[in-house]
């Protein structure tokens, strides 16, 4: 006959302790994976033509001025299969450039951005391109000569079929 009674078991073995120590445990863990990555990754820019000046924020509208004034607008037609471009570019333009570039921009990250540039095929403001991805989601479009001396933008939303044509316009 015993008369000492079991001894308890050692600390590592209480499955209260762990019940308790788990969720803090798990919570360090994914605080260190979350704060690696906050620091080692970089957040996608949105492409605008905005700046920061002093406390306030300036928004320059210089390049649709100037493409209003010239009164310049664009029809840009998509071929989501091929990835075609056919751009037909209108307006008070002495010389049409040889190339334009056309900027297809993820509303909220970078890596999502497609810059493209359009080729001049007669030399009379019909330009041809080819897309590098296909569109998913919000975009907004930004067509600009390769001086940016002037600027056409639009914004484009789902659901996009095999054909899509969309008119730039200087806003």
């Amino acid at each position: 006959m015993n008369i000492h009674p079991t001894p308890p078991a050692p600390w590592y073995k209480q499955p209260w302790l762990w019940f308790i120590l788990s969720p803090l445990i798990a919570v360090f863990i994914y605080a260190s994976v979350f704060i690696y990555i906050a620091v080692t990754t970089s957040d996608g820019i949105v492409k605008e033509d905005i700046y920061k000046v002093a406390r306030g924020t300036s928004i320059d509208t210089s390049k649709a001025e100037a493409a209003s004034q010239l009164g310049l607008k664009a029809r840009l037609d998509f071929d989501t299969v091929t990835g075609d471009i056919n751009l037909r570019l209108s307006g008070a333009l002495t010389t049409f450039p040889q190339t334009l570039k056309l900027n297809i921009i993820h509303p909220t990250h970078q890596k999502f951005d497609q810059i493209l540039t359009l080729r001049s095929v007669d030399g009379k403001g019909i330009y041809s391109g080819s897309l590098n991805a296909g569109l998913i989601g919000k975009r907004y479009l930004s067509l600009s000569p390769t001086d940016d001396s002037w600027g056409l933008r639009q914004e484009i939303t789902p659901p996009y079929t095999e054909r899509l044509s969309f008119t730039l316009s200087a806003q």
